[in-house]
């Protein structure tokens, strides 16, 4: 009998460790699961990314959260993510452009379910498009929106230019070297921003094709046709103009934006995106104007300068450990809340249809001048894979021409030259069928 009681109070002692371990006892005596994920943005966003992170994880007390971040910027997330994916980060931005390369590589997962479902209902059209990717007749959706304004437009110092001053290129450059000041255009070594020349064309243009694991097979594109010679010439002649500074960076353009000690603002206007309207404010103030982008002159036409227009992306890691996990997070971050977030802390405009009509967003005016540009864009979806580095490059050769003088006397043929190279280095033969 003794035996029976000894038995019963060995079972009763470990059903209560049993218990007690299910209900307090957990790693190190938390009772709480412990979950570790990567969080890549660029470096302008790590302050508010840890903002979100901190307050998803208040939101979800029940588990223990461990966030790490990195910088990156969403431009070159695909090569950054690819160089190893299994340690890479479980959730990260990326533009649309890079998402082809991500599902070849595996590195970004499909978003399927309720989570699609959500997706679909709560953004823009534009945004799950740009967020989705045809593959064998079936669109798959890829990443989370979180803005939808990923584009150029002018930014100009009112105290100096007109809005009549700013409709065209020429006068915009004329007026502001009148004033001894300089207009930035990132012309050189940025291909998302020299592209607006040739996109004022409708006809140019390129052509991708892909097989089913969306590897490129083939790619066309036409921009060393007539309409692109036309474009080299104006380019020719607006970057040699004294004002025009091609040679440029964020940092460079805000610089130029700052009052000197004596008051003096050395940049009459500036092309860039909705990420510097905050910096742009703060040196510019009430002399900050806005408009889409300028006319030019070009084979004898006026044309609108037309950009990509493109959304912010958060994707997850296809081989991330806590998948599930990093597919919560990523909707979290890109919700209504942080959507209003992102566009008081950085000015962002939202894909969120609700945080849209949000009555401070509706009333930005940095935010109307991307709904004029929008007018005139293309969207940024199936951009060959080297399309940027040989469009970076292009006008480089102008610098020095520009330096010596001698970029007035260049040559249709010298141009043509440079467009063949441009074409021959983006193209890309149709891969035989097997």
């Amino acid at each position: 009998m003794k035996k029976f009681k000894l038995l019963y109070l060995v079972v009763a002692i470990l059903s209560l460790c049993m218990l007690f371990a299910a209900c307090g006892g957990g790693e190190q005596g938390s009772g709480k699961t412990k979950i570790t994920l990567t969080v890549w943005g660029s470096q302008e966003d790590q302050a508010m990314l840890k903002e979100m992170c901190a307050a998803y994880a208040a939101a979800n007390p029940d588990k223990e959260y461990k966030f790490l971040f990195g910088v990156q910027g969403e431009g070159d997330a695909a090569d950054k993510v690819l160089n190893d994916v299994s340690a890479g980060p479980d959730v990260f931005s990326c533009s649309r452009d890079q998402i082809t390369k991500l599902i070849a590589g595996g590195a970004i997962a499909r978003i399927g379910g309720q989570s699609e479902i959500d997706v679909k209902a709560n953004n823009t059209l534009t945004s799950v498009q740009s967020a989705s990717v045809t593959i064998g007749g079936e669109t798959q959706l890829f990443a989370y929106p979180c803005t939808e304004d990923n584009t150029l437009f002018l930014y100009y110092d009112k105290s100096v230019l007109g809005v009549d001053d700013v409709d065209t290129l020429d006068e915009l450059l004329d007026k502001a070297h009148a004033a001894g000041k300089k207009v930035h255009f990132k012309l050189n070594d940025d291909g998302w921003y020299l592209s607006s020349f040739f996109f004022a064309y409708d006809d140019l243009k390129y052509d991708v094709t892909y097989d089913e694991a969306l590897k490129e097979t083939g790619v066309s594109i036409n921009y060393n046709t007539a309409n692109g010679l036309k474009v080299m010439k104006a380019l020719a002649k607006y970057i040699n103009h004294p004002a025009l500074v091609i040679q440029t960076e964020d940092s460079k353009l805000i610089a130029g934006f700052t009052p000197t000690a004596e008051g003096v603002v050395e940049v009459a206007a500036g092309v860039s995106g909705i990420w510097n309207a905050k910096s742009v404010e703060a040196q510019l103030g009430e002399n900050m104007g806005v408009a889409k982008l300028p006319t030019v002159q070009m084979g004898g036409e006026t044309k609108q300068l037309t950009t990509y227009m493109g959304c912010k992306l958060i994707g997850v890691n296809g081989y991330s450990q806590n998948k599930a996990e990093a597919h919560k997070l990523a909707q979290w971050l890109t919700n209504e809340q942080n959507q209003i977030k992102r566009f008081e802390t950085r000015g962002f405009g939202p894909s969120n249809k609700v945080a849209a009509a949000n009555e401070a967003v509706k009333n930005d005016k940095v935010l109307s001048a991307v709904l004029a540009q929008a007018q005139f864009s293309r969207a940024q979806s199936s951009v060959p894979g080297n399309y940027w580095t040989p469009m970076g490059a292009l006008v480089t050769p102008f610098i020095e021409m520009k330096e010596n003088d001698t970029l007035k006397n260049i040559t249709d043929a010298e141009l043509q030259e440079l467009l063949d190279a441009l074409v021959s280095q983006i193209a890309k033969e149709p891969e035989a069928a097997n």
